[in-house]
């Protein structure tokens, strides 16, 4: 099990006073790479929280945006952290980012450096994007909260933190774009939609002609798709489920749900009682770069 200092997830340990340095945080991902500036405040359960000040994004091979970075901080000076889900070019942009400013950056390359137990079988084989989502909603649940986390990029995960600060699984699904592109592929005369054709409004159930249809079946399926996958999963632990009317039932743990990922506007037109939070892994990235002390 992996931690950094006190027990991860503990009210002690998530709810300290800290006053950490600005930092820029890199996300790579499998489309696309982010980056965004970071300084302290304090969010709504009076956690310490890292808010994104300035945020960018590429492709996954262009150069950095240097002329934005540079309105935010000093490259040469300030703590810079990376991670993602697409190693090869984590360690790229790290080689990068080195050449260019002369100085190290901070990359999460493992479990180990994180604060966030994993209770699993096999924690080495989780997605480090899927564990730093848990760090952050660790900073955004209220005592004996549980919380699923609806992440919607590529693909989308819907993943489990338990009221003991605790990352328990989950389930991966495709994404609204990636279901375009499947049915695209595998199929003789079906278009590719655009991300854009996608969403966010919500279509006509039923498609007059071939793309209205694919719209229709791709957008309410991923919300069918998520709506039950939450409910079964609230099932299971018989926890509160957060699609539905406050306190329904007293005594059963309370669960929050978190959205986030290209497709978090999408699903948040659908489903009830959300917090929606843009690239809620950045979040759980410059937590676990606080907790190592980068920048400091």
């Amino acid at each position: 099990m992996a931690g950094v200092g006190r027990q991860p997830g503990s009210e002690h340990h998530r709810r300290r006073v800290i006053s950490p340095p600005g930092l820029i945080a890199i996300d790579v991902g499998n489309s696309r790479i982010k980056y965004g500036w970071f300084e302290a405040a304090t969010n709504s359960t009076g956690a310490a929280w890292p808010e994104c000040r300035h945020f960018a994004a590429s492709s996954l091979t262009a150069p950095a945006p240097w002329d934005q970075i540079r309105t935010w901080a000093d490259p040469l000076t300030c703590g810079v952290a990376i991670a993602g889900s697409n190693p090869a070019v984590v360690e790229q942009t790290a080689m990068h980012w080195q050449t260019t400013t002369g100085r190290t950056p901070w990359v999460v390359r493992d479990r180990h450096c994180l604060p966030v137990r994993v209770a699993l079988e096999f924690p080495e084989k989780v997605g480090l994007d899927r564990l730093l989502n848990a760090v952050a909603a660790n900073q955004l649940r209220a005592p004996a909260e549980g919380v699923i986390v609806v992440d919607s990029g590529t693909a989308t995960t819907v993943d489990v933190v338990t009221p003991e600060g605790s990352f328990a699984g989950g389930a991966i699904l495709p994404g609204f774009a990636l279901s375009s592109r499947a049915l695209h592929l595998y199929t003789a005369l079906l278009p590719e939609l655009s991300v854009a054709e996608l969403g966010p409004e919500p279509p006509s159930a039923i498609g007059k002609q071939t793309r209205s249809a694919l719209r229709s079946g791709i957008f309410w399926g991923q919300i069918g798709a998520v709506r039950q996958l939450i409910e079964e999963i609230c099932r299971e632990l018989d926890w509160q489920s957060p699609l539905l009317a406050e306190d329904r039932s007293p005594g059963t743990t309370r669960c929050r749900l978190v959205l986030t990922g290209g497709g978090g506007p999408w699903l948040e037109t659908q489903l009830k009682h959300t917090l929606h939070v843009p690239s809620l892994a950045m979040h759980g990235l410059v937590l676990t770069a606080w907790s190592q002390g980068v920048g400091a």
